[in-house]
């Protein structure tokens, strides 16, 4: 038998065959970078999202303003501590049924709310000075982009027996006229500050430091 009629020479494979093969490896290999790709924008959504839902803020704490006391050290003026409630509203976008619980908590016309809500600006104040009790009903509701804040409210127990000495404070805890504009170095003290990361929600999730404590006003 002569070598050219082999029968091992006769049953050559195909042409197409080593191209389908090939073309296998490719859509495999296409297939893989694919899910790679995929796996790789799935988590970067995911990172970016939480990187959007937690982040770093320094608050505030305040100093509680020195009480003001007579001579028999009878207190004529003293702070007690109240909420603020303020609002981002890019993130407040509340439904009517929202609304209208916020409203009803807050005892304000729920288009007075609206409004606020409305509002361009980056931060607005929802109502001020509102009793602790209130503030925590606030939270409850869990509503994006409501946030509470401590403050604090000048109380009078001799109420207007000694107003025109006294004076008065404006609702940031300030003096205005009287003793507490006079003495308004002394009985303000100097607020402190902290870093804490906060979530969408404006709860702390994480306290990170103390970056300077505030120093109380002086009776």
């Amino acid at each position: 038998m002569k070598f050219s009629q082999s029968p091992l020479l006769s049953e050559r494979l195909p042409a197409w065959r080593p191209r389908l093969v090939q073309g296998v490896l490719l859509m495999a290999f296409a297939a893989l970078v694919g899910r790679s790709l995929y796996l790789q924008g799935i988590q970067n959504d995911f990172l970016q999202k939480k990187g959007e839902s937690r982040y770093e803020r320094t608050i505030e704490i305040s100093a509680t303003r020195g009480r003001i006391v007579d001579r028999h050290g009878d207190v004529l003026a003293i702070s007690t501590p109240v909420k603020s409630v303020w609002a981002i509203p890019e993130d407040a976008k509340l439904t009517p049924h929202q609304a209208r619980e916020l409203a009803q908590v807050l005892e304000m016309d729920v288009r007075e709310l609206n409004a606020k809500l409305s509002s361009s600006r980056d931060f607005v104040f929802v109502r001020r000075q509102v009793p602790p009790d209130v503030a925590e009903r606030v939270a409850a509701l869990k509503l994006p982009g409501i946030h509470e804040q401590k403050e604090y409210r000048r109380f009078y127990p001799t109420g207007d027996v000694m107003a025109h000495v006294l004076g008065f404070t404006g609702v940031e805890d300030v003096g205005q006229e009287g003793v507490e504009l006079a003495l308004e170095d002394s009985l303000a003290g100097k607020p402190g500050s902290r870093r804490v990361i906060k979530d969408r929600r404006g709860q702390i999730v994480e306290d990170v430091e103390s970056i300077r404590s505030p120093q109380e006003g002086r009776d």
